[in-house]
Order: C-alpha cells, then structure tokens, then sequence
C-alpha cells in the first residue's frame, strides 16, 4: 500500500464530495504517475490494487488529466487488451475493474485524442478480430461492454481526422468480420424469442447498437466489397425478424421494435437490402411480401413502415424482382396504401413510385383520377428542385416519371399540370448536374410525340437554342444524345427530306436492330448469328458514323427490316419509341422481338407491333426462334413478290436448311385474302377505335391475322365494331357461337370459315389497346367459368 497515492486519493475523494470537477493540478497527477510506476516495477500486486484506486476516481473527471498520466494509462489500457483477447479473462479482480474505468477514462470526449493513437487502434483491430474468430466466447463476455463503449467513442470522436478513423480499412474490415460469423444468426434469433422483453442482452447491444450501429455510418462506396457478404449472410434472418414482427408485432417490446427500425435502416440505405444481380432472389421476394403485410397491419413504427415500402419500392430497381412485382398484381393494394398513409407523404410518394413502375396500361386506363398520381409527382419536383443536397432524389424522381409518362393518360395529365416547364427547368438551369438534365431532356423526348407538347416546345426559341447548342457539345456524350434526339423530334418534319436525298445504296441493310441496352446481351448474341449466316446488320454497338441520329435514321431508311426488341425496357425508351415510329413512318419491314419471358406489349407499343408476327425467344429458345425468324424473314418476302434470284446483290440469300430447323413445323400460309383485303404497309390504326373507318377495321384484321372475322366485320366502323368488342365481353361464349353460326349461312357463297377459341380469344385481346377508357371502365369482365365453357 502507497502513503502517497492514499494521500493523494483522499484529496481527489474530496473535490469529488464537494462536486468540484475538472481541476487542474499536475503536482497530484505527477505524484500519481511516478509512485505508480515505482510499484509496477516493484510490487505488481500492489500496483494493481493502488492503480485501480486512483483510476476509479480519475474516471469521476474530479481533476483534468495531463498527457503524461494519460500516456501511461493508454499503455497500460493497451496491455490489458493484449490480455483479454489472449486469456479472454483477467487473473485480478482489480485489472478487471481497472479496465473498466479506463475505457470510461478514454470514451471522455476529453481525451478522445488518445483513441487516435495507432498504438490503440491496432490493439483494438486485434480485439475484435478475436472477437471475430472466436464467436460466442467473446460475444457472451462480461467485458464486452467495454468494446461497446470504446467502438461509439470513435463515431463521437470530434477531432479534425474524424472521417480518417471511420474510414480506417482494417478498421472497418474487422467490424465485418464480426458481423458476419455463424453467432451474429444465432443473435438474432435471440431477438426473436426476447422480443416481448424491454431489456437486451450483452451480445443483442453488441451486434445491433454497436456493430451495425457503426456500419450505418458508412457509406455505400466505402461497404461496396462488404456488402455482398453482410446481405447473404444477413438477410435472412432479417427476413425472419420481419416475419415475426408481423405474426406477433403487438407482443414486441418497444426496445425490439426500435432495434429492428435500425436494422433495417442500415440495409436499406447503407448495406442496400436489393442485391445486385439479383443474387438470392427468393430471400428478396419473400422480403418484399412481408413488408408489404407489415404495412398493411398496425403501424407500431412509423419509420419501420417508412422502410418497408422504400424496400418494396428498392425491388422495382431490379429486373427480375420488378417481374415478380407485377405478376402479383399489386396496384390495387398500392392504391389502397394509398389511401391508408394519406397524411405519410414519404410513405405515400413512395407508394406512388412502385405504382409507376408496375401499373399496366390496363390499370392506367381504370384509374378514378390519372390525374392525382401526376400531381403527387410533379409537386414533389416542384419541391425537391429547390432542396439543396437532394439530387439522388430528384434523379430518381425524373426516372419515376418517365416510366410513368409512357402512359397517354399519365403524359396528357402532367402537360395539363404544367409540368413542361419543370422538366426545362431542369434541363437548362446550371446548378443541376448533367445526369439530373439528361433525364429531364428524355423525358422532355417522351412527351414529344403528342403534338400539342411538340408545338409548346417547337415555339419556345431560346429552349430550342439551348438543345441545339448541346446537341453539338461532346464532352457529356449521354447528354449530348439526349438534346441531339429531343432536337431531330422537334426538327423532324424539316430535315426529312434532305435525310431522304442522302441516302446511298452503298449503305444498305438486310436488317436494322432497334432495341433496349437493357437487353444488350441477347441482342448481341442475335447480331452474332446473324453476321455470322451473312446478314448486313446494323446495331449501335459499333457503326456509329456520324452522330448517333444520322446514323439511327440512315440505318433505318436503308434497311430492308427493323427488329423491334420488345421488353419493358424498350417500351420506356424515348429512344426506341422515336426508333419504333420512324421505322413505321419510313414504312420498313418491322419484325417484333419478345426479349423477357411472358413480355406482351401494350400502350404505344402495342399499336406499333398489332398485327405483325413476334418471335418470343424466351418462350422457344435462341435456336428454335432463331428458326422462326429465318421463317418470318423469308415469309415477308416473299408476301412483297421480291424476286431473290434477281435481286441478289441487294438482298441477302436465306440460309440453306437441309432438314427441319431444330424440329420446328412450319404451318402453311393461310389462303390468300381477296383483293378487296388486300394488307397496306403504310397503313397505321387511330390509337381509338371509336375514330376507325370500314378501311381501318379492316386493315386491323388483316395484319392481326384474324381473316376469319372478316366476313362478318368488313363493313363495319370502328363505333360498330366496339359494339360487337362490348357484346363479346359481356356474353363471351355465346357471341362465339353467335359469329360463327353467322358464318355457316355464309357457305353458300363459298365462304367456308370458322373462328376457333384461340382466335376468337386473340381478337378480345388485341383489340383492347383501342377501346376508349369510359369504354373499357364499363366493361363486364368475362368470368372464369366462360372459358371453362368455351372448352
């Protein structure tokens, strides 16, 4: 025992009675240090004893401490971490009550200056790093409190280098590793049977409010390699988390509840919960189908509900879970969220992008109010333009409403809504940077092809000379094409005829690929194949001569055929819309592609492909489709009487097949139509069917392949033929019988046909595109047990 160090103990138990704190006096901290370093080399029991007195009211803040005593206290701290991760326990009961009360000494904002020293920091990377490898032992350790404190105290730490230390690579690698050992499951299946209790375990505060507390604030980029493993690793028993919540959320205790807000919080904003590549796609879905359960039931946190839309709105951002998304058909329970979280404008802006990107052109056409979705979305714009620090949100936001203003209703809504000068706006001002202009120029492009858009923008002049003035500019290349195709819409009618004058034989095509780089890779093993049997194709991988429009346009004018690669992707494209209608407008051949599996177009998109043959690759695979569209290809032309023989310097020889392609039977060509019904290539149907003339009606038939109607519509206006439309939905199986009786009394003038299920089916369906929305809100859906009775 030290006289010295009682002595001056009992001074500082005085200051701390008399609640005088901070004081500054060296003499006492001298006599400290150097009596303590006397007995370590002496007597190391002793010191124990003697230095577990002093350091008990050191961490009472009753006296400012010096660097000198600090030093000496770092380095002993440091040594009792070197035993505690060797021994993973002390042999004093003092050590371990001196480690303590050093890490309450070190976590003092005060001389937080210690925690930067190396020294400690590797000494604490060595710690967790046996924390890592070891698992429980060290989880369940009753020391663990002290890796808690020190761990917040680097996130606290307001020092110059603060970022440096957060961003510490060994550092944060170690903090992984701990995250992601077999025992961090086992953690939060503990959570799940504590849920009812207020308090949490030594390793639940480790791993939830340390751990995964330390890594929500990191940034996306700097967990760009950890990520993937803390979300499989994770994930799961996130889902399970999630899953009981929602079977038992009012058993949950508040503390439970707060834990899993945080969990999921990180996920989703720094972790990202969505996987890229669409890596575990089941765990994803069963994510989102909970989340959307949980929404659905009691809110308990507002915050926790908040992320659970934002996850289910994260799934649209990915392909395949964008598929899964539609295929539940959610948008009426969306709407009903809607009206749920009417006073949640987060939730409800959220809820309203998901709508954006799963709605079908069906669901747009039976919405009570199109207006109010663009509403929410252009006051939303209004406000985050003005939001300094908010340009992922406005991207994303400009993103959103393009897929939206794919959609005529949606389009027509937001023109009326003034929400042209808000994507100029966007387009033009500096302050927005060049990807936020871009998007605002596509979707300037997208709202370009109605014609009242086209002549507001056509007139305002100094609009047009900011686009002509970027269109020339090379150095934002995705900028640049976006002015450059916006420019050519708006100048089309003017620069046509030139673009007509130079053309050259010596450029021409057998086939112009127009598609998606969303769907890039099939697009480019179809290139392939076809360069490969000989076929002059162009794609815009790599024959961009010129600018990208004259050589879009040139391809397209030199071109025999078009592909038109269909998938969500390409419909939401202004690019490949603009593609789409100059094709039809040059009158090329165009052949429609199905890119994903189950894709059938709709909207604009449908217009443009009614009534041509579609090769779906997905649904017969590359060969056999391939197969299909060799077919498709001959069959085109030999419908154009185009003599291959003679015109073999233009056109490309077909491949020689010796036997079946693949197996694949090829059906005969139904009988030649009479001349009366003969097919125009340049003919394009009034996107309303109410605006159809006895040419249009039977235009349609002809090129959707449906002869068989023809006897009984060919006279028909398009006012009679939604009449028939409307009689067939209401009464579908006996309509079918109804046609085709009507047809049987017309043998007797050598009129022998017969509209089969398929057919008949085909016509309900692909005349839908063209009834008018009053129309189709009136319809009578036809009941599942009709087909049953057509079958």
């Amino acid at each position: 025992m030290s006289d010295l160090i009682t002595e001056r103990c009992t001074t500082l138990e005085t200051w701390k009675q008399n609640s005088e704190y901070y004081k500054q006096d060296d003499d006492i901290l001298n006599d400290l240090h150097t009596e303590l370093l006397r007995l370590k080399s002496s007597n190391i029991v002793i010191f124990r004893q003697e230095l577990n007195k002093v350091v008990t009211l050191l961490c009472t803040n009753v006296i400012y401490l010096n660097e000198t005593i600090l030093t000496f206290l770092r380095d002993y701290f440091i040594e009792l971490f070197q035993q505690w991760r060797e021994l993973t326990y002390f042999n004093d009961s003092n050590d371990s009550n001196i480690f303590e009360n050093l890490s309450i000494i070190f976590t003092n904002l005060c001389y937080s200056n210690q925690l930067e020293k190396t020294s400690l920091i590797e000494e604490f990377c060595e710690c967790l790093n046996t924390i890592a490898r070891m698992g429980q032992p060290m989880f369940t350790n009753s020391h663990i409190p002290v890796i808690n404190r020190l761990l917040n105290s680097y996130l606290n730490i307001e020092s110059h280098n603060k970022s440096q230390l957060i961003e510490n690579s060994s550092f944060r690698v170690v903090i992984i590793k701990c995250l992601c050992v077999p025992y961090t499951v086992e953690i939060f299946n503990q959570l799940k049977r504590s849920a009812k209790s207020e308090e949490r375990s030594l390793p639940e505060t480790f791993v939830f409010s340390v751990l995964l507390y330390y890594v929500s604030f990191l940034s996306t980029n700097q967990l760009e390699q950890n990520a993937p493993d803390l979300r499989k690793h994770l994930l799961p028993s996130i889902y399970d988390l999630l899953n009981d919540y929602a079977v038992s959320l009012t058993d949950w205790s508040n503390s439970a509840v707060n834990i899993l807000t945080d969990v999921t919080t990180t996920f989703l904003y720094r972790v990202d919960m969505t996987m890229p590549h669409d890596e575990d796609f089941e765990v994803q879905v069963s994510i989102i189908n909970i989340a959307i359960q949980i929404v659905l039931g009691q809110c308990r946190s507002a915050k926790l509900h908040k992320n659970c839309i934002q996850y289910v709105y994260a799934g649209t951002l990915s392909d395949n879970t964008l598929d899964y998304l539609k295929s539940q058909k959610l948008t009426q329970t969306m709407l009903k969220l809607c009206t749920m979280y009417k006073g949640e404008a987060e939730i409800q802006f959220n809820i309203y992008r998901i709508l954006a990107a799963i709605m079908t052109e069906d669901d747009i056409k039976r919405l009570d109010d199109p207006g109010a979705i663009a509403k929410v979305f252009l006051d939303h714009l209004r406000e985050v333009m003005n939001w300094v620090g908010w340009e992922a949100r406005l991207k994303n936001l400009l993103s959103s409403l393009k897929i939206l203003l794919q959609h005529d209703q949606i389009r027509d809504e937001v023109y009326k809504q003034d929400g042209i000068p808000l994507f100029i706006e966007c387009a033009t001002k500096t302050k927005f940077e060049a990807l936020i202009q871009q998007r605002a120029l596509e979707n300037l492009l997208i709202m370009s092809f109605d014609k009242n858009v086209c002549k507001n923008l056509k007139e305002n002049t100094t609009f047009i000379e900011y686009i002509t003035t970027v269109s020339k500019n090379p150095t934002q290349s995705d900028l640049q094409r976006a002015a450059e195709s916006l420019l050519w819409i708006l100048t089309k009618d003017e620069t046509s005829e030139v673009s007509q004058t130079n053309q050259s034989s010596e450029t021409t095509y057998d086939i112009m690929i127009s598609y998606s780089h969303k769907d890039k890779d099939l697009c480019f093993q179809l290139y392939d194949r076809l360069q490969k049997d000989n076929f002059r194709v162009w794609l815009d991988r790599e024959q961009m001569h010129g600018t990208p429009l004259e050589a879009m346009s040139n391809a397209i004018e030199n071109s025999e055929f078009v592909f038109i690669c269909m998938s969500d992707g390409y419909k939401q494209s202004g690019y490949c819309k603009m593609e789409a209608y100059y094709a039809l407008e040059r009158q090329r051949c165009i052949i429609p592609l199905v890119m994903k599996s189950q894709y059938r177009p709709d909207g604009w998109l449908g217009i443009v492909v009614t009534g041509r043959m579609r090769i779906d690759f997905p649904k017969y695979g590359f060969d056999d489709a391939y197969d299909k569209l060799m077919i498709e290809i001959d069959r085109n032309r030999k419908e154009k009487k185009i003599d291959m023989n003679q015109n073999s310097a233009r056109h490309h020889e077909m491949p020689s097949v010796s036997k079946p392609l693949h197996n694949t039977q090829i059906v005969e060509d139904k009988k030649v139509l009479k001349a009366t019904y003969q097919a125009k290539s340049d003919h394009r149907l009034p996107s309303n069917i109410e605006q159809w003339t006895v040419d249009d009606v039977q235009q349609f038939f002809i090129k959707q392949q449906l002869e068989n109607f023809l006897p009984i519509c060919s006279q028909m206006k398009g006012t009679r033929l939604l009449a028939l439309y409307k009689m067939c939905m209401t009464n579908s199986p006996t309509m079918l019988q109804s046609l085709n009786n009507e047809l049987t009394t017309m043998e007797k003038h050598g009129e022998r046909n017969v509209i089969g299920i398929a057919e008949y089916l085909q016509f309900l369906e692909d005349i839908k595109p063209f009834v008018p929305i009053s129309n189709e809100k009136s319809d009578v859906t036809v009941p599942r047990s009709s087909l049953c009775t057509l079958l």
